[in-house]
């Protein structure tokens, strides 16, 4: 008589050990999955690798006019100087970093036998380059070519979207759209809030310019690769984040 609660205690602890042992093989199997570190960093390294071309070699008047570029340049901006190489800068860099991230998961996948699926990523990152190529095209010709009346109605959006791809500013947006996606693949929480705060920046540097009343001296030869580059610490800082967060997550799941 006294084994029988002995052994009604081992029956109980079995699927208490059993599902303990599922969640952590759960766990540990999501810290393994998690590989969005790199692709952050990356594309905030190539974002501060561009600051350079977004220098102006003088001071530029507040409003400048429009660079006639060839249309593989949209992504340059029209309201730079060096806009040509800045749009092929950034068209080599945006397909170059989404396959690098794609090739880099695929790498991951076989080292820790978990994958995420990003071929959503993939085509949301390509998908949104060739958005951003024509988009400043379709834009300037709307409001060239609209009639008045639907022109003044759409001005809300058109104006601040042909703001942003002037200032080249374009690409930040193709980033954030990718990192949106892979956070939802990913389902992080992390990678969420490195995404909410970065839109939340570009969206301040874009809300500044658009409403402020710049004069011919509040525009320096800075101005425009300084609001560029805002948004590359936050890329930066999430992926460092993500990394030290991922192997500690790793390291608990043993």
């Amino acid at each position: 008589m006294s084994n029988e609660p002995n052994a009604a205690s081992r029956h109980e602890d079995g699927p208490r050990e059993l599902l303990a042992t599922v969640t952590a093989l759960r766990r540990r199997a999501r810290a393994a999955r998690h590989a969005y570190w790199l692709p952050l960093l990356l594309f905030g390294l190539l974002m501060a690798a561009a600051a350079p071309l977004y220098v102006e070699s003088q001071a530029p008047p507040a409003v400048r006019a429009t660079i006639a570029n060839p249309p593989l340049t949209g992504l340059g901006g029209d309201l730079l100087e060096r806009s040509a190489a800045l749009g092929w800068y950034w068209l080599v860099a945006l397909i170059g970093g989404y396959l690098l991230s794609l090739a880099w998961y695929r790498w991951h996948a076989r080292r820790v036998g978990v994958q995420t699926s990003t071929r959503a990523y993939l085509v949301a990152g390509i998908a949104g380059t060739l958005v951003a190529l024509v988009l400043p095209l379709v834009l300037s010709f709307l409001l060239r070519n609209t009639a008045t009346g639907v022109s003044e109605a759409t001005r809300w959006l058109t104006s601040p979207l042909l703001g942003v791809a002037g200032r080249g500013m374009l690409p930040h947006l193709v980033i954030a759209l990718g990192f949106a996606v892979l956070a939802h693949l990913e389902r992080s929480r992390v990678l969420w809030a490195v995404v909410v705060v970065y839109a939340a920046a570009l969206l301040l540097v874009n809300l500044y310019f658009h409403t402020a009343d710049l004069g011919p001296g509040d525009v320096n030869r800075h101005t425009y690769m300084l609001a560029a580059l805002l948004p590359a610490p936050i890329l930066v800082a999430g992926g460092a984040v993500a990394l030290l967060v991922t192997r500690n997550t790793a390291k608990r799941a043993e």
